[in-house]
């Protein structure tokens, strides 16, 4: 595999990523935009209808943390990949 066919992020005419490493930053900056803008204002319990039992919204709040906690995991794996992915081919 030639260098720019794993690190050329750069788009298709279609929006999607031509490469390997194009599409795993994709697909994580998808992941991270679903982790800020839902997981994360969904931890507060302000966003939540009042007549929510305070029980059953910590059973939401751990299932949201541990998203969370995934995403990071998630993060880390893919940078991990895209560095050896362009160190393998550099």
């Amino acid at each position: 595999m030639d260098k720019t066919s794993v690190t050329d992020t750069t788009r298709s005419r279609q929006g999607r990523p031509k490469t390997i490493v194009g599409l795993l930053l994709s697909a994580l900056d998808m992941e991270d935009e679903i982790a800020h803008s839902v997981y994360k204002d969904y931890l507060e319990r302000s966003n939540w209808p009042s007549n929510l039992k305070d029980d059953i919204f910590e059973q939401i709040r751990e299932m949201l943390t541990t998203l969370l906690k995934d995403t990071e995991r998630h993060h880390n794996i893919v940078t991990h990949l895209k560095s050896k992915l362009e160190n393998d081919n550099g």
